[in-house]
């Protein structure tokens, strides 16, 4: 049985990811696949595993965006006019320097 939903995604609508491994990496291209596994293994701690996950849950529902790179794109040239701030550097304001690494 397919879990495809029963009526077509309205324009802007993304599939939604189930918050597991399995779910998330299903979502991903193969590079990324990778580098997701990578951290996960990686994490030590619980909070670290949380972030992870949590990184790579978001970035699986964005990937279904058939326009993020033209978003991004326009979003880069908003940030350089000085309109708006990058993700990286409000998780550094909220959660300190080393959170945009």
């Amino acid at each position: 049985m397919s879990a495809q939903p029963v009526e077509p995604l309205l324009p802007g609508q993304v599939q939604r990811v189930p918050r597991t491994i399995r779910g998330i990496s299903d979502w991903l291209t193969e590079e990324k696949r990778a580098k997701f596994l990578e951290q996960v293994m990686a994490a030590k701690e619980e909070d670290d595993y949380n972030q992870v996950m949590d990184n790579w849950w978001a970035e699986a529902h964005l990937d279904q965006d058939p326009y993020r790179e033209e978003r991004r794109a326009e979003a880069i040239k908003e940030m350089e006019a000085g309109r708006k701030i990058s993700i990286d550097e409000l998780r550094a304001r909220w959660f300190g320097s080393d959170a945009a690494e």
